[in-house]
């Protein structure tokens, strides 16, 4: 399990950043909530920012 830190893109509605390692990876909102499940969006929804475990599988489906 590797550990993720995501935040919204200053400037859009629907863009996330997610910190893996040194690498920064762009995607929708919706397709994060595909991938990690809709806990994943209300903790990003209200707080603005959210850690979260990754497997092997998960993070193969964000590249």
């Amino acid at each position: 399990m590797q550990e993720l830190s995501c935040t919204w893109v200053p400037g859009t509605i629907d863009v996330v950043r997610l910190r893996l390692g040194t690498r920064n990876i762009e995607l929708t909102s919706t397709r994060l909530g595909r991938i990690f499940g809709p806990q994943a969006l209300n903790d990003l929804y209200l707080k603005g920012r959210v850690v979260l475990r990754a497997n092997s599988q998960q993070i193969d489906l964000l590249a």
